[in-house]
């Protein structure tokens, strides 16, 4: 009686663990196809996510790269000339355009710049009016400043009021090697110093005031627009996404949410293939 009874304690204990055994291999198989639907619905999304963080890592590689090397490639003194690209940061042709004198000896304005030679020697603060050579030097003048250069086109003096230029400036002109400014408060000429300026009243004699020549280089005005554009501000802007306007700085951060996400879901897919030691 006693040996049937544990016999049939012992049934009992097996029918039990085989039960058991039965329920944890059917969590382990409901695991198991539960991580195989992830697996299968991940690696697409995975690869997909790559393949987009890839061009964006490589967009920020190249521009990087350029960035680093600005002064190596010359970015930061190479203007933009594309007119397109100028027009995209919206860069406007300068409204005051003066040429004086016959080319390859000309010199022009743009607005408050100077030009020799196609390269810009000076920006002023305010809009330029004239310009010229005298002997070997050059001489520039707005409405309160003479400017002195060399013949390289090298700025050697800044003249104002406070060294006794006459001020309110309107007009300049070359007569026998010296410098005349037609003025608000009346003509001046200068000494052969460029020091001391004589009032001349009564005027005796016309004056050939400096007139802008009637055909301007074209190439001038886009050199003009380019001065306030380098490339290296263009590969900062493309770099950090401001390019494209404010809405593009959320889509970079959008891809680099992305790359997050395939570092995450690589990571898992890894973890979860590894196989068990």
């Amino acid at each position: 009686m006693i040996t049937s009874c544990a016999c049939g304690a012992l049934s009992h204990v097996s029918i039990q663990a085989d039960h058991f055994k039965q329920v944890s291999v059917t969590k382990t198989s409901r695991r198991n196809r539960f991580r195989l639907k992830i697996l299968r619905a991940l690696r697409p999304w995975h690869r997909r996510l790559g393949l987009v963080s890839a061009l964006f890592i490589l967009l920020l590689v190249l521009t990087g790269v350029a960035i680093n090397h600005s002064d190596d490639f010359g970015l930061d003194q190479t203007p933009v000339t594309q007119s397109w690209l100028l027009d995209y940061y919206g860069i406007a042709a300068p409204s005051h355009v003066a040429q004086f004198g016959v080319a390859p000896s000309a010199l022009y304005i743009t607005d408050n710049l100077l030009w020799q030679n196609q390269h810009m020697i000076l920006e002023a603060n305010t809009t330029l009016i004239s310009a010229s050579y005298v002997d070997n030097m050059l001489v520039a003048i707005d409405a309160q400043q003479l400017y002195l250069f060399n013949d390289l086109g090298q700025l050697q003096e800044t003249q104002n009021a406070s060294t006794g230029l006459p001020s309110g400036l309107l007009a300049l002109a070359i007569v026998d090697g010296r410098v005349w400014l037609n003025t608000d408060n009346g003509v001046y000429q200068a000494d052969e110093q460029l020091i001391d300026w004589q009032a001349i009243a009564p005027l005796t004699t016309p004056v050939a005031w400096l007139s802008e020549s009637k055909v301007v280089d074209k190439e001038v005005v886009n050199l003009a627009r380019s001065a306030n554009l380098h490339w290296q501000r263009v590969m900062l802007d493309l770099h950090s996404g401001r390019l494209f306007g404010h809405l593009t700085v959320w889509l970079w951060d959008l891809f680099a949410l992305a790359l997050l996400m395939v570092s995450l879901s690589g990571f898992w897919i890894w973890l979860k293939q590894k196989p068990p030691r």
